[in-house]
């Protein structure tokens, strides 16, 4: 059995956030940078934002109560949303606000919260999957190649796979699941967002690599989603981002090397137009592998099963926000 956090227990992180407002007590504020350092990393303050605009329990969770680290007191219920009513909550706790600024933020600075450095775990979780990954071809086939996306409407994700047979290019399956998606995005940490999704779509079906959209080696841990969902779920996977989150592209071809620390670790590809595809290891397939595998299956600057499975789930978002999808659990 898996030992990875994300395979046994999925991390409510938005509940955490909400949680560790909800310690800060009445005529005191805090941050999001505070919040995010008190979870483990300080990357996370956009996500505690992210997540205290969206409050479900105002007042319960006093989010008004959270504030800029220069003491400016910022929006409610999301960007350039109820500043005025935020200084109206703040100053009947008696917490003084001159030109939209905390007065004597040191004094009324909040950061004693009782909550657990999760993020400070996850990384170290990362780091000790890391070694498990496998850099060399170790899989059948393949016949199959299966792309997994994920689109979200509000809280809710859409995950979708579609798989191709690379004999012909046909598709041969498709599925999809949705659910609230309970860690907010944040750079680095995306699998604990996207992979208590993903796994409902994949199988350890024999001849299929599955594709994702996301980092595999090119991580700043070494161990991207695709590492993440290969190592955890047994299953050769290949990280084909459309962005660059670490290294250095050594050129504009139609195929060029990414290197990260001194070592070869990625590849851009960069057929035609504007769009770039990323590829690094994410598990049981080399480089050299995942490298042709992508560049053969390259339509628009992407590779055509994840493009298909981008297509899908953000079809399934769109009839989200249209009040016509249904979501699974």
């Amino acid at each position: 059995m898996c030992a990875c956090v994300t395979c046994n227990e999925d991390v409510d992180l938005n509940e955490m956030i909400l949680n560790a407002t909800s310690q800060i007590p009445k005529g005191m504020v805090s941050t999001y940078g505070g919040i995010a350092k008190a979870l483990g990393d300080v990357r996370a303050s956009r996500a505690v934002g992210t997540v205290l605009a969206k409050n479900p329990r105002p007042f319960v969770v006093p989010c008004h109560r959270v504030v800029y680290g220069d003491g400016r007191t910022g929006w409610y219920g999301g960007i350039r949303n109820g500043a005025d009513r935020k200084l109206e909550l703040l100053r009947a706790e008696g917490v003084k606000v001159v030109d939209g600024r905390v007065e004597d933020f040191e004094r009324v600075h909040f950061s004693k919260f009782r909550i657990p450095s999760i993020l400070k775990d996850l990384a170290r979780e990362q780091e000790r999957l890391q070694a498990l990954v496998i850099e060399r071809d170790d899989f059948s086939g393949p016949e199959f190649i299966a792309g997994l996306d994920v689109a979200y409407e509000g809280t809710i994700g859409h995950a979708s796979m579609v798989k191709i047979r690379l004999s012909d290019l046909k598709v041969v399956d498709e599925a999809d699941f949705s659910a609230e998606a309970r860690f907010p995005y944040i750079p680095s940490y995306l699998s604990y967002r996207e992979l208590p999704l993903l796994r409902h779509l994949i199988h350890n079906d024999e001849g299929t690599i599955y594709l994702i959209d996301g980092q595999g080696q090119l991580h700043p841990r070494g161990f991207g989603i695709a590492c993440h969902v290969g190592v955890c779920l047994d299953v050769p996977t290949i990280g084909a981002a459309k962005s660059l989150l670490q290294g250095n592209v050594e050129g504009e071809g139609h195929k060029a090397p990414i290197r990260l620390n001194g070592r070869l670790l990625g590849c851009q590809l960069h057929p035609e137009g504007r769009a770039r595809t990323y590829v690094s290891v994410g598990h049981r397939v080399s480089l050299k592998t995942a490298t042709e595998i992508c560049n053969g299956l390259m339509v628009r600057g992407v590779p055509e099963p994840l493009r298909l499975a981008h297509i899908r789930c953000g079809e399934l978002a769109r009839k989200a926000k249209r009040g016509k999808g249904i979501c699974a659990s």
